[in-house]
């Protein structure tokens, strides 16, 4: 094998660097066990938490040692619930995992990759992917796309004798292979090993919530040396420097931000999968949110896929009787059947015939032929062939292609010669023709596909119809489906290759007709290069290369395996208007995200400012560990849960998260730090309280605080418009009537070491928590402040 393999220039050294580069060959699994567990700036949070943790309970303060239990409970809650997901989503991963056409007992079953074994013979045809190793058997213009395994592009057509590998694809043709190696034992599996270190890219909102977080790691840094420096020249008890450092700076990490992030991605991925939408890729669902351009494809995408032949408009001088039984002929001797050809053995049934020659049919050339006896058949596009002079129609036939291709059918001509087929169809024009017939070809549109690219529209999605049909076709089906009539239309031929042009040419462009699969490739590249963040919906094999290119990869349930193989998301019943309900999944998870970023920063801005206060002006820190626990429970542990998964009418945030959450968290966070600060600067010195009543009204106004805020999360400067929701309000009034209960049961008081406070001290702390809610909101309205949530200037 590797003799063979080296041979055609497949090294391992290559067909290496190629899986990592495009990640191992499709599994039924759509996430690892290992990808949930690690692989996240999580992971290093928790890390920090368990030091504390150890540091706490080495100090003997088992109490306070319940926030570091919390952020363990988190991490579990978390990755049970994404093991939970992925048991659910396996389950319908197996309905677009790779099958086999394996010849057993004289019949052809579709079997799974585990189920094919050494010495079954498998039938391959245009969009079938390889899942074992074996020998070429048998060859009708069987093409490969090896691209996975050496990079190359170019189909390698395969002859009786020659290696097929696994993670190659049928692109063309038909044939049959002899297994000799499955699994770990083929040549893909050998070197899947290298490729498992593979990992997608972040979704924009995955980076920019790691922005966020390591913000606030850069954060924490200067701020611990602050306290170390602070507590070494005051000469701090251990004890009391432990406890001061770990809720200080423990309250620093959004601990929750990534984990809740990762649920809230599990749960969309389980609510999708339950509308006959998976998704292949947990952040897949939240990617649709940052689409701004969606390019389709016509044949399958728009239009549902299946062809019905309206009629044959035969040749002048021909009986119509023998123009049928020469297509019925090669419709049943074709040993790639397509979709075409499907449609015209159905009305003109036929018996195989021995075929000398055959040409396969490709996107790349736009026909197919077959040489029987001594004459030669080809089907194919006719402005293609009319344009390489291999055809030439009457005026009657040119008369009613325009007619039907302008209605918006599908129209190819069947023509017949005496010479033999070209050798290279790549690199050859088919021999010239005598025209026999046209066969008009009708799909039906959609009845969901026009409201779809409405509500595309509506949510300033850009639409890229490409197709490799011809002109009048694809705008046909362009205004069918709401296309305006003066979007900009170019062919293939017209592209430009130099890429800033090709970039001005798709932007300026909607519909692209006889679009070849590499020039779809480029367009998606291109679209990428100028700052687009592109998704990609396709069916067939010739969408596969711009699917890889695409941003986002959207294959439909009954695409070839190798485009449901690469997709993100794949659309399990083929209904194309499952896409808007994914995008508005992904936009209600980027605004949830966005909402809880709000919540979480405000918490970092406020630890961070305490310390400060702390440590500058040598202010008493307010709190133990245990009541900044009891805050967080309440005022970030709960509500984050209901934030993540309820509904949310805020902002988007596309490429300016950080600064965004910073309009809110920065004035919110400094006014919390101060209004507690002066809740127990009044209540402990100003009117002599003792210690632990001055440390119960500093978290009483800590709570407060945070309460309010979570119900301003979505209204802030400029969204007063946004109504407060009912569940939102319910479940704020129980949390304080929860902490209110906590200090009126004495056992759980004196565990959390507060005070009954009395009616004048309740009234400060809520003196205090007013002055805190003024404070935020003269920052908010500062212009420096307003400037940070304002978009960008382009």
């Amino acid at each position: 094998m590797t003799d063979a393999a080296t041979e055609r220039g497949l090294s391992s050294a290559t067909a290496a660097k190629r899986l990592r580069e495009l990640g191992p060959p499709p599994e039924t699994s759509s996430r690892s066990v290992s990808s949930i567990v690690a692989g996240n700036v999580f992971t290093l949070f928790n890390a920090i938490i368990g030091g504390f943790f150890v540091l706490i309970l080495s100090l003997g303060l088992f109490a306070d040692a319940v926030f570091g239990l919390i952020a363990i409970v988190n991490s579990y809650i978390g990755i049970r619930q994404e093991l939970k997901a992925k048991r659910t989503l396996d389950e319908l991963a197996v309905l677009v995992a790779p099958h086999a056409k394996v010849l057993r007992d004289g019949a052809v079953q579709s079997l799974l990759a585990e189920e094919v074994v050494p010495g079954d013979v498998v039938r391959i045809e245009p969009g079938d992917q390889l899942v074992a190793d074996g020998e070429t058997i048998e060859s009708r213009g069987m093409t490969l796309d090896e691209s996975l395994l050496t990079g190359e592009a170019d189909g390698v057509r395969k002859q009786p004798g020659d290696r097929a590998l696994s993670g190659s694809f049928c692109i063309s043709g038909s044939g049959y292979y002899s297994v000799d190696a499955v699994r770990e034992e083929s040549y893909a599996g050998k070197l899947a090993g290298e490729a498992r270190a593979f990992r997608h890219p972040p979704s924009p909102l995955q980076d920019e919530v790691n922005r966020v977080i390591v913000a606030c790691t850069y954060a924490m840094a200067p701020l611990a040396l602050i306290l170390l420096l602070v507590f070494s020249v005051r000469s701090i008890d251990l004890v009391e420097a432990a406890q001061t450092a770990t809720a200080g700076l423990v309250t620093l990490i959004p601990e929750g931000l990534v984990l809740l992030m990762s649920v809230t991605f599990a749960v969309a991925a389980v609510r999708l999968a339950r509308k006959d939408t998976l998704v292949q890729q947990m952040s897949a669902t939240e990617s649709l949110a940052a689409v701004d351009t969606i390019c389709v494809d016509k044949t399958g995408t728009l239009t549902d896929g299946e062809l019905r032949l309206l009629g044959i408009e035969v040749a002048d001088g021909l009986e119509p009787a023998t123009a049928h039984a020469a297509l019925a002929r090669f419709a049943a001797s074709a040993g790639d059947r397509n979709r075409t050809l499907e449609a015209i053995g159905e009305r003109f049934p036929g018996e195989a015939e021995r075929v000398s020659g055959e040409v396969p049919f490709s996107s790349e050339w736009k026909w197919s032929g077959l040489r029987i006896g001594s004459i030669t058949y080809v089907l194919g596009a006719p402005d293609v062939l009319s344009a390489a002079g291999a055809l030439t129609l009457p005026a009657g036939l040119a008369h009613r292609l325009e007619e039907e291709t302008a209605a918006g059918r599908r129209v190819v001509a069947f023509g017949e010669a005496s010479a033999a087929l070209p050798a290279n169809a790549s690199e050859q024009t088919a021999p010239r023709l005598e025209p026999v017939a046209l066969v008009v070809l009708e799909e039906t549109l959609r009845p969901d596909a026009a409201e779809t690219v409405a509500f595309m529209r509506e949510e300033q999605v850009d639409l890229k119809l490409i197709s490799g049909d011809a002109r009048a076709t694809v705008t046909a089906v362009a205004a069918a489906v709401g296309v305006p009539p003066d979007a900009g239309t170019i062919e293939g031929e017209e592209l430009p290759e130099d890429p800033q042009e090709l970039a001005e040419a798709v932007q300026r462009n909607t519909v692209f007709c006889r679009i070849k699969p590499e020039q779809k490739k480029a367009l998606v590249g291109a679209l990428a290069a100028s700052g687009r963040y592109t998704a990609m919906i396709g069916d067939g094999v010739n969408d596969v290369p711009a699917l890889k290119q695409a941003r986002l990869a959207v294959a439909m349930g009954s695409g070839a395996q190798v485009t449901k193989g690469v997709a993100d998301v794949v659309l399990l019943k083929d209904e194309f208007a499952r896409l808007p309900q994914a995008v508005a999944e992904g936009r209600r998870i980027a605004r949830n995200i966005h909402r809880l970023g709000r919540l979480y920063l405000t918490k970092s801005v406020y630890a961070a400012t305490l310390i400060l206060l702390v440590a500058i002006p040598g202010f008493a820190f307010p709190f133990l560990p245990r009541h900044l626990t009891l805050a967080v429970f309440l005022t970030i542990g709960i509500p984050s849960f209901v934030l993540a998964l309820a509904p949310s009418d805020g902002p988007l945030y596309r490429g300016r998260l950080l600064r965004a959450l910073a309009a809110f968290a920065v004035p919110a966070g400094v006014a919390t730090a101060l209004g507690s600060i002066l809740s127990f600067f009044l209540v402990d010195t100003v009117f002599g309280g003792s210690l632990e009543a001055g440390r119960t009204a500093a978290t009483t106004t800590l709570i407060v605080l945070g309460l309010s805020f979570v119900l301003l999360l979505e209204r802030g400067p400029g969204r007063e418009h946004i109504a407060i929701q009912s569940y939102m309000l319910g479940m704020v009034i129980a949390l304080g009537g929860l902490y209110a209960g906590i200090l009126a049961v004495p056992p759980l008081r004196d565990f959390f070491e507060m005070d009954l406070l009395s009616s004048a001290q309740w009234f400060l702390s809520l003196l205090s928590a007013a002055a805190g809610l003024t404070i935020a909101s003269v920052l908010w309205r500062l212009p420096q402040i307003e400037r940070l949530e304002a978009p960008a200037e382009s």
